[in-house]
């Protein structure tokens, strides 16, 4: 028989026995142990009590649970879980209330799906029925409130796959299906409703359907089509590769690196993910332009937007080819780069494949060819690495702060501290701080994938409950960092345990706005009168005050020789086991 503890009158516990029908929401939460889910972020509702009630019943009588994270707004759940399914792998689930709990999780569905962040959505659905004998029924006045034509229309758009779970007998098919497709590639969000009247239904003894359906995974590609490519690398006088996520397994971060190696192929890396050493001379920044209008063959891996065909591209004549999970953008309505050799697979096992070919291929004519290119590319990458530096000495005095100052500082930090982790989403400012960061490891920078700002501190959030061991540092602009909901995001770490070190790029105003309106309009009144409608940030806040609230610490920066300090100061706070936040007042753009 179930126990229960009660407390008596001396105040101490004492085991009470108690007779607890099983319900199906206990199912939907042992499903979730069957997936391996270690995490279940949290933001309940009238129509989420039943798994609240599971949880702790389950966990009283000694099963395992998923670790709940109570998440007092739906954005930070969504965003940790991301941020935990990039650093491991590992697929977590979030809940959340009906439509508007739906609503809340914003911006972050977007990211989901387009970071491919395999993650299990799942939202109560407001009670069918009103029938006082039934479980669960409609007995509150936001139950006809909350009822919507399609609550799963919120979300359609941006996942793989959305169910709702309509009989009792169903919950362990549909959520190993859910899991299933949420994971197999290419992986992405998946949306699960669960009605209160089903939830509350007497539990099956035996609910059918599997526990766990393995996912269906890409292998190395068309072995024709990867010839064809190596044969065209082994030829090409001027070959790129463009990358973004290919280091999100350690097979695509050490193939690249073969490959690379083997032709001296300069590689522009976009830090969605660490995907090339950035201190090797091959390393060729973070911009294609200067490369890509002379080159005669590019290579695309894992990347949604190589090059802005407004601004740059390869020459008439160049071959473009790309190996991807998903090379054809099927989710994005219109993708008009020229890839004439398109190769759907898992890019980690297509390099091996084509690092074997190549090497078959060699010629001492193709040696004599490569160690020239190599030569050249080690005098450009060292050129690059002197300009970072000079360009950070001629600012290190300005005041108001410059970003290569800040930047400078940072990757300062980064070398003292090699063990920490970046979440990035420093936006305007990520490809100056990106060349001061010195990141030649795998798993060690995460971008959300998409444009839905207020990733960052949640993002790094969950990457800190994966890495519990290294030191996480989320890069934020101010923006970012108030669309982020720092009060919750950062009250969550405190209550889980996963301080984390928040960075705020302050200046002051939302330049992903005005930069593109001053290209567009650069005789126009706003530039000519210095007046910019919607765009500047002030009085500017005091975002390190925000610390106080969750007792974190929290340190406002305005004086360049302050920063580095500052930020060691940030991080042995993490260290030592509470948040940290550092306000760095920027030179506005």
């Amino acid at each position: 028989m179930p126990k229960t503890e009660t407390t008596n009158a001396s105040g101490n516990t004492a085991a009470a026995s108690v007779t607890t029908p099983a319900e199906v929401a206990e199912i939907y939460v042992r499903s979730l142990v069957d997936q391996g889910v270690e995490y279940l972020f949290l933001n309940p509702g009238t129509d989420t009590f039943p798994i609240q009630e599971a949880l702790s019943k389950l966990e009283q009588q000694g099963e395992r649970v998923p670790r709940t994270v109570l998440c007092i707004f739906e954005l930070v759940a969504l965003a940790a879980a991301h941020g935990y399914y990039a650093a491991t792998g590992r697929p977590q689930a979030v809940l959340v209330h009906v439509d508007v709990g739906t609503q809340n999780l914003g911006g972050m569905v977007h990211n989901a799906q387009r970071g491919r962040a395999a993650v299990l959505i799942s939202a109560g659905r407001t009670p069918y029925t009103i029938d006082a004998g039934q479980r669960g029924t409609r007995d509150t006045y936001i139950h006809w409130l909350q009822e919507q034509f399609d609550q799963h229309g919120i979300v359609r758009n941006y996942v793989k796959w959305e169910y709702e779970l309509r009989r009792p007998d169903q919950m362990r098919e549909v959520v190993a299906r859910a899991f299933q497709i949420a994971t197999s590639d290419p992986p992405g969000p998946v949306y699960l409703t669960l009605p209160r009247e089903v939830l509350m239904a007497p539990a099956v003894s035996d609910p059918g359907g599997p526990r766990v359906a393995p996912p269906a995974r890409l292998g190395a590609g068309d072995p024709d089509a990867l010839r064809d490519i190596a044969e065209r690398l082994v030829r090409a006088d001027r070959p790129l590769v463009l990358t973004s996520t290919t280091g999100r397994t350690r097979e695509g971060f050490d193939g690249l690196l073969r490959l690379a190696e083997l032709l001296a192929l300069p590689v522009v890396d976009f830090r969605t993910r660490a995907n090339f050493p950035a201190t090797n001379p091959l390393h060729q920044g973070f911009r294609p332009e200067g490369l890509i209008e002379s080159a005669d063959l590019v290579l695309v891996l894992d990347h949604d937007v190589p090059y802005i065909p407004t601004r740059t591209g390869p020459p008439p004549g160049a071959v473009v080819a790309e190996i991807d999970l998903d090379p054809v953008k099927e989710r994005i309505p219109l993708w008009n780069f020229p890839v004439a050799l398109p190769v759907r697979a898992d890019t980690g096992r297509a390099l091996d494949y084509l690092a074997d070919r190549v090497g078959e291929l060699m010629t001492d004519d193709t040696r004599a060819r490569v160690e020239a290119r190599r030569a050249a590319l080690s005098a450009r990458h060292l050129e690059r690495r002197s300009a970072r530096r000079r360009a950070a000495t001629a600012q290190q005095a300005d005041r108001p702060i410059a970003v290569e100052w800040l930047a400078h500082c940072l990757g300062a930090l980064q070398r003292e501290a090699p063990d920490c982790v970046f979440a990035d989403e420093s936006l305007t400012s990520n490809t100056t701080i990106w060349e001061h960061l010195d990141i030649d490891r795998p798993q060690t920078i995460f971008g959300s994938g998409g444009s839905g700002l207020g990733w960052g501190i949640g993002g790094a959030f969950g990457v800190k409950l994966a890495m519990p061991d290294r030191p996480v540092v989320a890069l934020v602009g101010d923006g970012s960092f108030v669309f982020g909901e720092p009060l919750a995001a950062l009250w969550a770490c405190r209550m889980s345990g996963a301080p984390i070190l928040v960075v705020i790029c302050n200046n002051g105003v939302y330049n992903a706005t005005k930069g593109p309106l001053s290209q567009a309009y650069p005789d126009g009144y706003s530039v000519r009168g210095n007046r910019f409608v919607g765009v500047h940030l002030q009085p500017g806040l005091r975002l390190d005050l925000v610390a106080q609230a969750v007792e974190a610490a929290g340190e406002r920066v305005e004086d360049p020789a302050d920063v580095l300090p500052a930020l060691r100061r940030g991080l042995e706070h993490v260290r030592n086991g509470r948040s940290a936040i550092v306000d760095v007042i920027l030179a506005r753009p």
